[in-house]
């Protein structure tokens, strides 16, 4: 089985589109830890962990009786995480550089979380069935995804170029071998790791208007993606025409009063045996 591959690149440029996007993800997330449980004095692991953004979270929610461990194997990212961290006083979260589907830390932990980080694993059943191994029982496991399918953007009324962008986006995942279903997927990927069957809860966020934050995040993402896009015959740079995206998709949005509804991220959580 090939490991799919990662879409949008390592560069400082993306760190920064990460950190940006999370501004836009991180209230589905926190509502998504919340759910699952994570709280007060709680031992928390962030498998593929980036520039930090869920496991800052967490580590907001354990407070200063827990703690939280972000894993990544990208060791500049860590670096920024760390900065984050530091500058939020945070000293109850640390980051390590690692294999996110075969940690080798010590202990275990209360809950194991990740956003946007299983669809680049080849077989995630499998990590997350040697993953659990490391929780204490009872412990959480909590993650999400996107749906990477045509249909999971949609406008009213049509914007065509909205769902050009966005078929670009899902194409280029396709090539990559990222599942199109990958937060659907979550189901079974829980139950055949050995998992109680998740509650699962699916959102998108819906924005019109001139100052709609989907413009950017959109045009961002497939920046850090034109390399992928270019490489796998998607579209030319020139048929992307990235420094005028954003413009065009809000001039779009705006001259026909278009409701968008962006790509679904899908949550999935679940929680293994009290006892051993």
């Amino acid at each position: 089985m090939s490991t799919p591959t990662y879409l949008m690149g390592r560069t400082d440029q993306e760190t920064r589109r990460l950190i940006s996007a999370a501004r836009l993800l991180n209230p589905i997330s926190e509502r998504a830890l919340r759910d699952a449980g994570i709280g007060p004095g709680q031992r928390v692991l962030d498998i593929g962990t980036g520039a930090g953004d869920v496991a800052l979270l967490a580590a907001e929610l354990v407070g200063p009786t827990g703690s939280v461990v972000g894993i990544d194997q990208n060791p500049e990212i860590l670096q920024a995480a760390e900065h984050r961290a530091r500058s939020l006083g945070l000293d109850n979260v640390t980051f390590v550089e690692g294999d996110c589907t075969d940690v080798d830390l010590p202990g275990r932990f209360d809950a194991i979380v990740g956003r946007l980080v299983l669809m680049y694993v080849a077989d995630p059943a499998a990590a997350l069935r040697r993953l659990a191994q490391r929780l204490n029982p009872g412990g959480v496991v909590a993650f999400q995804d996107f749906n990477f399918h045509p249909s999971s953007v949609r406008t009213l009324p049509e914007a065509p170029l909205w769902h050009t962008a966005w078929g670009w986006i899902c194409d280029t995942a396709a090539r990559a071998g990222i599942p199109s279903n990958a937060g659907l997927a979550l189901h079974h990927t829980m139950t055949s790791a050995g998992l109680p069957a998740p509650a699962m809860r699916l959102e998108s966020i819906v924005e019109t208007g001139p100052d709609a934050a989907s413009y950017d995040w959109i045009t961002e993402a497939i920046r850090s993606m034109l390399p992928l896009i270019e490489r796998f015959g998607v579209a030319t740079a020139e048929q992307v025409s990235i420094d005028t995206l954003a413009d065009r998709l809000r001039h779009e949005t705006v001259a026909a009063d278009v409701v968008l509804k962006t790509p679904d991220i899908v949550t999935a959580w679940t929680r293994v045996a009290a006892t051993p």
